[in-house]
């Protein structure tokens, strides 16, 4: 953190703004909320983090010279969003994209924007440069609308659940013929299987056999004049 007062150079602003954070508590009472996407972490954190660089960090500049360099830390400001810009939109190549963007993003930027004093405001500056994102590497989603979007990922999750629900059953039928498979080998359970089935199959040989010698002995019988 930077003392109150100090003017900044270069690499200060970057270690201002670029810093990695392990705590927001700008965005009190949750007023931002409705500007973090709840799905896309991406685009949450690059919210998360706008909120910490303008409503804090930003607004220090009011404490050096009466605001004299807020117009200086504005433009860095501009510049750390517009590498998130470029990143999250591939250049401003995807319309999917660049739509989430204006609507989490932008639209927090006005909304931040509205509690700054009118004499120290940051004017929103978010021209991309000229440079070409490959097309060959643009996601699959890149230039599809929002409805084309939810049924790639509603099919995504519908077959994740479908092999979810196969494996689970799986997993039990097999567990089963496992467990029954041990209680017919080693346990005094399978041991009283195996003779019931033993007795039963002996019994039914033995039938076999007095029905056997009753029909040999009625075709005895029979052959007797």
């Amino acid at each position: 953190m930077y003392r109150s007062g100090k003017i900044l150079t270069k690499s200060d602003y970057y270690d201002l703004f670029f810093k990695i954070r392990n705590a927001f508590n700008s965005n009190k009472d949750g007023e931002y909320d409705k500007f973090l996407h709840k799905t896309d972490q991406v685009l949450r954190n690059i919210s998360m983090y706008l909120i910490e660089n303008f409503k804090g960090d930003y607004e220090g500049c009011v404490l050096i010279e009466s605001g004299k360099y807020c117009s200086e830390r504005c433009n860095y400001l501009n510049t750390w969003l517009n590498e998130k810009k470029a990143i999250y939109t591939s250049n401003g190549r995807c319309s999917y994209y660049n739509e989430l963007w204006k609507l989490y993003v932008e639209d927090l930027w006005n909304e931040i924007d509205k509690t700054i004093n009118p004499q120290h405001k940051c004017t929103r500056n978010g021209t991309l440069s000229k440079t070409e994102f490959p097309k060959e590497k643009l996601s699959l989603y890149c230039n599809m609308n929002a409805s084309e979007v939810l049924s790639y990922t509603f099919s995504d999750k519908t077959y994740a659940n479908t092999c979810t629900t196969i494996l689970t059953m799986s997993y039990v039928a097999l567990g089963i013929v496992i467990i029954y498979l041990y209680l017919f080998k080693f346990s005094t359970l399978g041991n009283r299987i195996k003779n019931l089935v033993k007795n039963k199959i002996g019994v039914s040989n033995h039938m076999d056999e007095q029905e056997n010698e009753e029909l040999l002995r009625s075709s005895q019988n029979d052959t007797m004049p």
